[in-house]
């Protein structure tokens, strides 16, 4: 049973005592990603994820890496579109360490002129490296086009040049708006002392300046919806294969048909029994990987159905996902298709909610997108209530053609942009 306490600051913190483990996760989720940047920001959400790994005001960089050591190395953070998290996963006797080194962190990080110079200069390479890579560009670049008045469309890494251009200031300007209690949430789960953990949770957190929360108000209202736009992305990269993406508007993340969504995408690519794989790699032997997912936020969400494939191979692939996107529409899924989806669909959702880890992943995300917890067995349950009838209208609703959009990467050297924009438009225009 999960309970919920706030500190004295207002920092909301999510406590799950699971007795059977001698492990325990933490994590801090921070409202703060590349949707709360603008053009002369973007990319500082993530620069500040790297900062606070490099020195507090009594542990520097190779301090607190030793720390993470000592406790099993298993402390982390990422940086998404609309939040930060750090995290840990490790045995309960360090985790009185572990929040106090978190708290440090997010407390009393230093931000130091010279060590942000270097760490710009890494996190430089490491957007080289994401250049490098045509399955992150794919992605990246279409939401980028998708999505171009928007700050969901903003890398997350940024733009390098701008990025480079980052001072001191500029940092501590963005820390003091969004690291502020009201935008943060504290999961635990694991083998714990509820009492003792609290204590030093207020020790380690409640000195944190706990915000406004009327300007949080404000600043959620200001990121309006993302405005969808139908785009075709192409960009040739030297490399054997071209990596595709069809994507198409979806839902955001409080929608009531998110269950019918998570259906779908099983039944469509989520596994080795979807259609796409069985009929595209299985049947046609046209692509070795192919999967769908779903990107969901608070103002925004895409579907999409990724390949990877000879650049000979675009066409018919393209053809081939067109076509059973079509079947989908026209045919009812079977009875027995169905119950095994949502069978895996379920089955996949309780064996990942034995990990404490991905425990408190659904509750900071859950919370720090301001919804109650939803336990596996409410969401198991209204996945079981999906009909084949719901699914054909999802179908119908949410994959219009007329609003595909396409993203190719790769060696597109015999796929000339006029003959891809002729054949995205020509299937644009076709009716179900």
């Amino acid at each position: 049973m999960v309970k919920t306490f706030y500190l004295s600051n207002g920092l909301k913190v999510a406590m799950e005592y699971m007795p059977q483990y001698r492990s325990v996760s933490m994590g801090v989720w921070v409202k703060a990603g590349s949707v709360n940047e603008n053009k002369q920001t973007n990319g500082m959400a993530h620069v500040i994820e790297h900062m606070l790994f490099k020195g507090t005001e009594k542990r520097t960089a190779r301090e607190l890496a030793d720390a993470m050591t000592e406790i099993g190395g298993n402390m982390d953070a990422y940086t998404t579109k609309e939040y930060t998290c750090f995290y840990t996963k490790t045995l309960y006797e360090h985790l009185f360490y572990a929040i106090d080194i978190l708290g440090d962190m997010l407390s009393n990080s230093k931000i130091d002129e010279n060590d942000l110079k270097k760490e710009l200069g890494v996190i430089a390479e490491e957007i080289d490296m994401y250049d490098d890579s045509p399955e992150d560009i794919v992605h990246e670049r279409l939401q980028e086009v998708i999505w171009r008045e928007h700050s969901l469309g903003y890398l997350i890494s940024g733009d390098k040049q701008t990025v480079l251009g980052f001072k001191r200031q500029d940092v501590l300007d963005f820390m003091k708006q969004y690291y502020t209690a009201d935008r943060m949430t504290i999961a635990i789960s694991g083998y714990f002392e509820e009492a003792r953990v609290l204590e030093a949770l207020e020790n380690c957190f409640g000195g944190i300046a706990p915000g406004d929360k009327v300007s949080l108000l404000e600043a959620n209202v200001r990121i309006a919806k993302a405005k969808y736009y139908p785009s075709l992305y192409m960009q040739h990269k030297d490399v054997e294969q071209v990596h595709m993406i069809i994507a198409f508007e979806s839902l955001d993340y409080y929608d009531p048909e998110r269950y019918i969504l998570s259906v779908v995408n099983s039944l469509l690519g989520g596994n080795v029994n979807s259609r796409l794989f069985q009929t595209i790699r299985e049947e046609m032997g046209l692509s070795y990987a192919i999967y769908s997912y779903g990107s969901s936020y608070e103002k925004g969400g895409l579907f999409h159905i990724y390949a990877a494939v000879h650049p000979n191979q675009v066409r018919p692939v393209l053809k081939a996902v067109v076509d059973i996107i079509q079947k989908l529409k026209k045919e009812l899924v079977s009875d027995r298709e169905l119950y095994i989806v949502k069978e895996s669909v379920k089955t996949d959702l309780i064996i990942s909610d034995e990990s404490t880890y991905n425990r408190i992943s659904n509750y900071g995300k859950s919370y720090i997108h301001g919804e109650t917890i939803e336990t596996v067995e409410e969401a198991a349950e209204k996945i079981g209530q999906v009909t084949v009838e719901e699914v054909r209208a999802f179908v119908y609703k949410h994959f219009d053609l007329s609003q595909m959009s396409l993203s190719l990467v790769g060696d597109l050297k015999k796929l000339p942009r006029e003959e891809m924009e002729e054949l995205w438009m020509t299937y644009r225009t076709e009716k179900a």
